[in-house]
């Protein structure tokens, strides 16, 4: 078996330099997150901003469904579903499911023979629950199942998240905190246990007041134990989303480190660099937003969001 490319399709999966087997968890789940380059831990009404911030659910429309499309480099695709509701007296909820399809590849032997093709792919599902700690600061959390394919070798895992969040809604700036991903495998592809993608982040969101503009900044992967503290200050996101109207908007977002990673000898591009729009009509939502990772690819993603 060709092993090198299991190992080229799980890189190219995940963000540059992977630290576990299960960094699919880092990409984005929806078109308008990743258009700001995942810079969004605070004030969102996206269905999907749990993800990202479990307290944030908060803040999202009742009973909202996005459905998403995301277009990997090679043949790798991916498709979502995010929803958020309300209980009355209970608290806000959140459920996501995600699947990731790698492809399909051939087994050959080191005489070039070929033999039965295999597959891979991930399957994440996702279930949160938020509410207020005090007036305009609250807390959420997810628990997340984790199950992952390669040919025939199988792995599962559970993970969870926490965050918090302060909204002040007099000045329009939130701040937004979360650890993710705290948990293990419970099946591994080998004896050998491997980490899952740990990740503390901290970010905040101002809209400015006399510009339809609202600006977010944050740090990621501040728990990597692959970075070191230079990396880690270096691993930065910020993006801005243009409010030209109630029923359209334009986003543009920078990922700091992904542009360090993926630039190629001394040349630097666009590679890190995003932008996507989104379009309100009839109760539906679309979003698009385009990924540059350079002269590796480009990820494009697709969003549909309305109410149930």
């Amino acid at each position: 078996m060709k092993m090198i490319w299991i190992l080229i399709v799980v890189l190219a999966a995940s963000r540059a330099f992977a630290q576990s087997a299960y960094d699919f968890l880092n990409l984005d789940v929806s078109a308008s997150e990743a258009a700001l380059a995942g810079s969004v831990m605070s004030r969102t009404d996206d269905p999907t901003g749990f993800y990202y911030n479990p307290a944030l659910s908060v803040g999202s429309k009742d009973r909202a469904v996005t459905f998403g499309f995301l277009k990997h480099v090679l043949d790798i695709n991916a498709g979502y579903l995010f929803s958020t509701f309300h209980l009355q007296d209970k608290g806000y909820f959140g459920f996501g499911v995600g699947y990731i399809n790698y492809g399909s590849f051939t087994t050959t032997d080191d005489n070039g023979n070929e033999y039965e093709p295999f597959s891979a792919g991930d399957v994440l599902v996702t279930a949160n629950y938020s509410n207020f700690l005090a007036e305009n600061f609250s807390y959420g959390f997810n628990v997340k199942g984790i199950y992952s394919s390669i040919a025939t070798s199988k792995s599962a895992a559970a993970a969870f998240d926490a965050g918090l969040y302060y909204n002040f809604p007099a000045n329009m700036f939130g701040i937004g905190f979360s650890i993710q991903n705290v948990g293990g495998q419970l099946n591994p592809y080998i004896s050998e246990r491997e980490n899952l993608p740990f990740d503390v982040r901290i970010g905040i969101s101002k809209q400015l007041e006399h510009l339809p503009l609202v600006l977010n900044f944050a740090f990621q992967r501040l728990a990597d134990p692959g970075l070191n503290t230079s990396n880690k200050l270096r691993s930065f996101v910020l993006g801005g989303e243009f409010l030209l109207s109630d029923n359209f908007h334009v986003r543009i977002g920078y990922d700091n480190l992904l542009h360090q990673q993926m630039k190629l000898g001394l040349t630097s591009g666009i590679e890190g660099l995003s932008f996507g729009v989104g379009l309100k009509f009839l109760g539906y939502g679309f979003d698009y937003s385009y990924s540059s990772w350079g002269k590796i690819g480009t990820l494009n993603r697709i969003n549909i969001t309305t109410s149930f």
